[in-house]
């Protein structure tokens, strides 16, 4: 009797330090329930709420190094208007005795971009303004205005037709390179140039909104009388 009390009092310490062992886990486990259960009510009545995420998700992350300021310019330039021209450039370069199908390129392009007229206040002098003595009167004396340098729009402009010899084709399939079209954009600017000169129409434009501009402004400094000249154009 003593061995099977033996025994049976082994299972039964046993039994119990299981016993002990699943309800120290239990415990456990109740006390991270309750841990999470406080944290999400607190995230609850704060407004946070928790984000699952990929954690192999891809990140784009930007190294690029900031932009480096080369030079800071005064802008004492007026752009009283803008003409806005649409070019057909049709250039070809062709080789002497040599058909245009075995040898050379051809190329229709629309370029499409502006000119500004600007007058320059910087190259206002001592004496350009002159103003009465019962301050009722001023005289303004500016330079005539002029051109800005085109500006073509890469995302209007564009190249209708381009054809090409055969030769010139397979080089241009040998050497992997495609066409150079910077050359289009400088042709084209300068057809811009040549024909906001030709007509003339932005410069007296730009006359006539400096000397509106000019004029409200004054107005409301209390001027009455208000004239506005400008030097002759070169």
């Amino acid at each position: 009797m003593s061995e099977r009390s033996g025994i049976g009092s082994g299972i039964r310490s046993g039994f119990v330090a299981l016993l002990r062992v699943r309800l120290g886990v239990a415990r456990l486990l109740l006390i991270v329930v309750g841990a999470v259960l406080v944290l999400a009510g607190i995230g609850f009545v704060s407004g946070w709420r928790p984000s699952l995420t990929n954690p192999f998700g891809q990140e784009r992350i930007d190294r690029s190094p900031p932009a480096v300021l080369r030079s800071l310019t005064d802008l004492s330039e007026y752009h009283a208007a803008s003409a806005h021209f649409e070019v057909v450039v049709d250039l070809a370069d062709e080789t002497r005795f040599i058909p245009a199908s075995l040898r050379g390129e051809r190329t229709l392009f629309v370029g499409v971009g502006s000119v500004d007229s600007v007058v320059d206040f910087g190259k206002l002098g001592a004496d350009a303004v002159t103003v009465s003595e019962d301050r009722r009167t001023v005289s303004v004396h500016l330079p005539a205005p002029t051109l800005s340098e085109p500006r073509v729009d890469p995302e209007h402009s564009y190249v209708v037709a381009r054809q090409k010899g055969v030769l010139d084709r397979i080089g241009g399939f040998l050497t992997g390179s495609p066409s150079d079209d910077r050359e289009l954009y400088v042709v084209a600017a300068d057809r811009m140039t040549q024909a906001a000169k030709a007509d003339g129409s932005v410069l007296t434009l730009a006359q006539r909104n400096t000397t509106g501009m000019l004029r409200g402004l004054f107005s409301a400094l209390g001027f009455t009388t208000i004239n506005v000249s400008y030097a002759d154009a070169r």
